[in-house]
């Protein structure tokens, strides 16, 4: 046997330990149940946060508007993979199927995000017989990318608010399509009673609508949120011209942050009472808009933890204050 051939036998062999042990060093041997899921899809809400005050609105680790930049405070290890496939961290909440011509997929009940769309009419490569986009998938998937929106409270108040963890009630309807929106509601417990009508149109636009109803003594101040989430890097083309990461139009003026900016920097805040804010590749975005003409900051972040990545762009509405024995 000569040294070439000795060489890539070598060659073969060293690989093969690697492979192995990488294996049983890195890779767990079973895959999390379906609780396990649940419990690690509730527990990675990004919510923005309020400072102690109430006044001082804080977003995904952001300071309040004025103040200096602070670390991000995403946990980048939240939300992470479950070794479960993607269907079988789908089965592990209840869902709501959307259908429209131009997409389908649910949407959760465990925090009535939209984490699971698939674009009808684009396949993965130029193969007709390629699957179809994958768009948007839950958290605990390698590719969680969602969109959540909720409400947040002033620092040190329990009002016990849906977010990321709460599971909501679907009055009858199975299927979101652009002819029969559905309607979620969420009772706190303390008075709260929270009504969501989620439409969408025929293309892929959905229009989410909170009502709000206090039937205690006092009146509440709450404030709205909504986020774009993504729990990992994707691959990237890395062509100077065209943008990919974190995007947003605030105050008429574009806002692109690359997904190692994100890592890298600390997050980005702005204040603003028009525009839009998400996160885009080559050909596909998907963002939130707030309601416009209202205040909100906006923030842009990202995290890395080992081999876990997240990015979210978020906005945070200004307080809206419910009356005792009211709505809003």
């Amino acid at each position: 046997m000569d040294e070439n051939n000795r060489n890539f036998i070598l060659a073969i062999v060293l690989s093969m330990v690697v492979l192995f042990a990488w294996q049983f060093i890195f890779v767990p041997d079973t895959p999390l149940d379906p609780q396990q899921v649940a419990e690690k899809q509730a527990a990675d809400s990004g919510a923005p946060q309020l400072g102690a005050d109430g006044a001082t609105p804080q977003v995904g680790g952001a300071p309040s508007v004025g103040g200096a930049p602070q670390p991000s405070a995403i946990d980048a290890s939240a939300g992470a993979s479950t070794g479960m496939t993607r269907e079988q961290t789908l089965a592990a909440s209840p869902r709501i199927a959307i259908e429209t011509p131009s997409v389908r997929g649910s949407l959760s009940l465990k925090g009535a995000r939209i984490d699971d769309l698939i674009l009808k009419d684009y396949r993965v490569t130029v193969d007709p017989n390629s699957p179809q986009v994958t768009l948007l998938s839950p958290a605990g998937d390698p590719h969680a990318y969602y969109a959540e929106n909720g409400f947040v409270a002033a620092g040190g108040t329990d009002l016990s608010l849906p977010a990321g963890d709460t599971l909501w009630t679907s009055e009858g309807k199975e299927t979101l399509t652009p002819s029969s929106p559905v309607t979620l509601t969420y009772d706190n417990g303390k008075g709260l009673t929270f009504t969501r009508t989620i439409s969408v149109d025929d293309k892929y636009m959905f229009t989410i609508d909170d009502k709000v109803t206090n039937a205690s003594s006092e009146a509440v101040t709450i404030y709205p949120y909504a986020l774009v989430s993504r729990h990992e890097l994707p691959e990237v083309q890395g062509f100077y011209i065209l943008h990919e990461g974190l995007i947003g139009v605030v105050d008429d003026g574009l806002e692109e942050i690359s997904y190692s900016s994100a890592v890298e920097d600390p997050a980005t805040t702005f204040e603003s009472e028009n525009g839009w804010l998400g996160i885009t590749d080559k050909y596909w975005a998907t963002v939130v808009i707030p309601e416009q003409g209202k205040r909100f900051k906006a923030t842009f972040d990202g995290s890395a933890k080992g081999e876990n990545t997240r990015f979210q762009t978020d906005y945070l509405m200004g307080p809206m204050t419910v009356a005792a024995g009211g709505s809003a």
